[in-house]
């Protein structure tokens, strides 16, 4: 594919093969932020603005995986430097707004994604009554929408409880639970009714 030349091609979308990887995906991915039947196969043709996806559909990307990737498919400088390192076409597992094939179906692609982690994941933790995975880019992501998550069900939330001596992140919802460096929170505001118990039995028995 030549960027100068490419142009969008689409037979039908969502084709058949990229049906099956929005539906498989779906099985076990939170619903909050994928709203498109937009599935990238890594496996195909792609360069600047123009990728493929798994049923041949050459698809021009207006939102560039959502402002995250302004620098196109494939961009020449930074594929060079990954090949010094051998690590063509590395694949990024959490944060994606879009569906990623890996190639073919889910049943018959050479390399698991995203969605077949989460497959792994469910099937490990369906005894225990969960069915559903966010993949979060870092620490403090995760913490932040656990955050939210107990905001969500707690109708009038009072208070919250971080050990002495934690660090959860650098993000402006973390920086409330961090009990670690005062540079870590030092003149940034803070969620009200955080308190610090010790990381120890006595910090348990202040609970009780």
């Amino acid at each position: 594919m030549q960027r100068e030349k490419a142009e969008p091609t689409v037979q039908k979308l969502p084709g058949p093969k990229a049906q099956e990887w929005v539906e498989f995906h779906s099985e076990a991915a939170a619903t909050s932020t994928y709203v498109y039947d937009f599935v990238w196969d890594i496996t195909e043709d792609a360069v600047g603005p123009f990728c493929t996806d798994p049923d041949g559909n050459v698809l021009l990307d207006f939102t560039s995986h959502v402002a995250a990737a302004p620098l196109g498919y494939n961009n020449p400088k930074l594929m060079d430097k990954l090949r010094e390192f051998d690590l063509v076409d590395p694949l990024k597992i959490a944060g994606q707004d879009f569906y990623v094939s890996t190639g073919g179906t889910p049943e018959d692609t050479e390399l698991p994604g995203p969605a077949h982690l989460m497959d792994t994941l469910t099937d490990i933790t369906e005894q225990y009554g969960m069915d559903t995975v966010f993949l979060s880019n870092s620490g403090a992501e995760a913490v932040e929408n656990a955050m939210k998550i107990c905001y969500d069900n707690c109708e009038q939330p009072k208070y919250g409880l971080t050990f002495e001596g934690a660090f959860h992140g650098r993000t402006l919802g973390t920086l409330s639970l961090n009990r670690s460096k005062s540079v870590h929170r030092r003149d940034f505001p803070e969620l009200s009714g955080i308190h610090d118990v010790p990381h120890s039995m006595a910090g348990v028995e202040r609970l009780r």
